[in-house]
């Protein structure tokens, strides 16, 4: 399924594994393009497939590295249950960079890849050159609406919606109301790859683990929320938000301006996915922000 979708959308990408020792796992990476290194974090319960539409559009220019998450796509499977998810995040994203042999790369992830993106850039900034936000990060903003801390955390909640997901008509149900993007504008191999996902053993369990190690009805959980951290990125970043996503644009603009070079590109229309549902202007975006010179501040000008 993950190779019929890479080739619908025109994605030249090599299918491999890395072993990541000190995680004692093994980890499933797409590799397409050439140019400067970007490793793109997926969100949720993904695959890195999922930005096939996306990585078609920069294939030409960059050099592409989307590894499924532990426990996710064809990684190995992983236990959330009582790992730091902080730590994990930061020691994740630096084992993967040892194993393709990257001394840096720009980080790009969306909703739960952008948190493991902005730890891994605020942990060990050496590592990260460039940092691209998009589909509202966990712990970037201060606040997740109450309908998601719900679906996110009451019992047996998350476990309904991920076998809602199993289907196809759960699927396009979970993208028009959740994501807030129109299911008709998403070929039906989409779906499928993604139903594919959900379906493969251990990948509903593990989801279900990670998300009540994210949020409780109050709120993030203890060390989920970044914004305080926000001052000390020492990187050039962007964010990418949908006028449509899980925050209003208050927070999201709040957030952007404490980052010292941060800058926000605004997309009106668009919901948590601006990479499926405007994937031309995200492209475009992402292409300009990375062709910049970088110049990361200087820890002490942070406060570090």
């Amino acid at each position: 399924m993950q190779q019929k979708l890479l080739d619908f959308y025109g994605v030249r990408a090599r299918s491999r594994y890395v072993d990541l020792a000190p995680l004692a796992m093994r980890a499933h990476v797409l590799d397409a393009g050439n140019g400067p290194p970007v490793v793109f974090l997926h969100g949720g319960d993904g695959e890195a497939v999922t930005w096939a539409p996306l990585m078609a559009a920069l294939q030409d220019q960059l050099h592409l590295y989307g590894p499924d998450r532990p426990g996710f796509g064809l990684s190995d499977r992983f236990d959330y249950s009582a790992v730091d998810l902080r730590r994990h995040a930061g020691d994740f994203t630096v084992s993967l960079l040892d194993a393709l042999e990257l001394d840096s790369a720009v980080l790009m992830g969306g909703s739960m890849g952008g948190f493991f993106a902005l730890v891994t850039a605020l942990d060990y900034p050496e590592r990260v050159s460039k940092l691209v936000l998009m589909g509202m990060p966990a712990g970037f903003t201060p606040k997740l609406a109450f309908g998601l801390r719900a679906a996110f955390s009451l019992p047996l909640l998350p476990e309904l919606l991920m076998r809602r997901a199993a289907t196809l008509e759960g699927q396009r149900k979970q993208y028009e109301e959740m994501f807030k993007t129109d299911p008709d504008c998403v070929p039906e191999l989409y779906f499928s790859t993604r139903i594919a996902g959900v379906t493969r053993p251990g990948a509903q369990e593990t989801w279900v683990k990670l998300l009540r190690r994210l949020t409780g009805l109050r709120g993030y959980r203890p060390g989920i929320y970044l914004g305080d951290e926000l001052p000390f990125v020492s990187q050039p970043t962007l964010v990418i938000w949908g006028e449509n996503d899980w925050g209003p644009a208050s927070y999201v603009r709040e957030a952007t301006e404490r980052i010292p070079d941060g800058r926000l590109r605004y997309l009106e229309g668009v919901g948590h996915f601006p990479f499926l549902s405007a994937t031309t202007e995200t492209a475009a975006a992402i292409l300009d922000f990375v062709a910049e010179p970088a110049t990361k501040l200087p820890l002490t000008a942070l406060g570090h």
